[in-house]
């Protein structure tokens, strides 16, 4: 099975789920980089609510995540200490924070580079056996329509089976991808997003938050079993092809 999804920053649980659930992750890399998206910045709570933690970029008109540079003013000692601020009271930060300063703190210059190395450790830390792949190492999945190369990049990483967010199902053509040999099984994160012992308890539980904020919380280990319990309670119910 294998994900499709361009490289996010500190990405949200529905995102580790996918890099248990699957044996292929295929990070989207040489598609344009979306200001405003989950690239290069993601969500966290603290003392004062919902917060934004965000890499700078270098912007030029329509440039692909690949070609996305870090701007120099991006200082990653300062990040570290916003998390930990955020999230110094929590019992598992110190673990939590061992796993993400390294590559925050490596001195990448390039935004997709960055995410990687982050994805690759907080892969490591839930115990994931995926291989990460970056559609721009593939070969033959250049300039098609959309669904053909989702086919092609299944294809590139010999598999048949997509794990496809929910969000895709407004444009993913299912018919397409069947006749080229590709199953869809649909994730349904957001609707069974679980909770969890979150810090700022007064605030009420926040989903939808960088993994950070659950690994701080409950570990890396309790997030895995979270995960893997959720995962297993679904998949037996899992909608597939063009279900609605």
């Amino acid at each position: 099975m294998i994900y499709i999804e361009q490289p996010p920053f500190l990405p949200w649980l529905g995102f580790c789920e996918a890099l248990i659930a699957c044996t292929s992750i295929a990070l989207y890399d040489d598609v344009q980089f979306v200001e405003r998206g989950w690239q290069n910045r993601n969500r966290i709570k603290t003392a004062n609510g919902i917060s934004w933690i965000t890499v700078p970029v270098a912007r030029n008109t329509s440039q692909l995540i690949r070609d996305t540079r870090i701007a120099d003013g991006f200082d990653a000692t300062t990040m570290v200490k916003t998390i930990r601020l955020a999230y110094g009271r929590s019992p598992y930060a110190d673990e939590a924070l061992q796993v993400i300063e390294p590559p925050l703190s490596a001195g990448h210059q390039w935004l997709a580079d960055l995410n990687v190395a982050l994805i690759t450790e907080i892969a490591t830390a839930l115990g994931s056996r995926a291989s990460l792949l970056l559609t721009s190492c593939m070969s033959a999945t250049g300039s098609y329509d959309k669904t053909e190369r989702l086919a092609r990049i299944c294809a590139a990483a010999d598999e048949r089976d997509l794990w496809a967010g929910s969000g895709t199902r407004k444009y993913l053509d299912t018919t397409a991808l069947a006749r080229n040999g590709i199953t869809v099984t649909w994730n349904e994160y957001a609707s069974r997003h679980p909770r969890y012992a979150q810090p700022w308890v007064k605030q009420g539980f926040a989903p939808a938050l960088s993994v950070i904020d659950a690994a701080c919380s409950i570990g890396w280990a309790g997030v895995s079993a979270m995960l893997r319990a959720g995962l297993n309670d679904y998949r037996t119910t899992a909608p597939t092809g063009d279900a609605q």
